[in-house]
């Protein structure tokens, strides 16, 4: 009898439903966070690759003492970067960026007094441009919103607002919310 009432080493059906229980439960909070925070990252991603290109053609624009545009991937009068943008000089690409995170949408922004810009930019020999734009960058099932300004000078903002909020100066005195 001795022998049936020896411990046997394992776990018991009480203490595995417990850790299934536990290891569920760490599921349900950290799995939409862990979404979030690829959303975020890349809606970030994908403003600081547009950024990128746009301080590129810039500086190639100054160094060749010509124009240089950024423009769409899907044409050169497509406001819609979504498919990722090229850097031309003319009708030459120079650099092309591509595989934007799949999730996200980078549209420029055209309905403004401020921001009248039009696909695609283009930077001047001294660096500036003719007009001032904006692109909203936005990501799904995300409300952030990123936007990237180019001044008429040609300097290149990334900001935690949209356009709109932008042209009305109304984030004009919070400068953390722009880089």
């Amino acid at each position: 009898m001795d022998r049936y009432w020896q411990k046997i080493p394992g776990f018991t059906l009480v203490e595995l439903m417990v850790a299934v229980a536990v290891i569920a439960v760490v599921l349900v909070i950290g799995v939409p966070g862990i979404a979030n925070m690829k959303r975020s990252s890349d809606l970030t991603t994908a403003s600081k690759d547009l950024v990128v290109a746009l301080n590129f053609a810039r500086a190639e624009a100054v160094r060749q003492g010509a124009n240089i545009t950024v423009s769409s991937k899907a044409g050169d009068n497509n406001s819609n970067f979504k498919t990722g943008w090229h850097v031309k000089d003319g009708s030459t690409v120079v650099r092309a960026f591509y595989d934007i995170p799949t999730s996200s949408n980078v549209n420029l922004f055209t309905d403004s007094t401020v921001f009248k810009g039009t696909a695609p930019v283009t930077f001047a020999g001294l660096g500036n441009v003719t007009e001032a734009s904006c692109f909203d960058i936005t990501v799904t099932d995300n409300s952030e919103v990123r936007s990237v300004s180019i001044s008429p000078a040609g300097r290149v903002t990334s900001c935690n607002a949209t356009c709109e909020v932008i042209k009305d100066n109304t984030i004009a005195g919070n400068p953390t919310k722009c880089d």
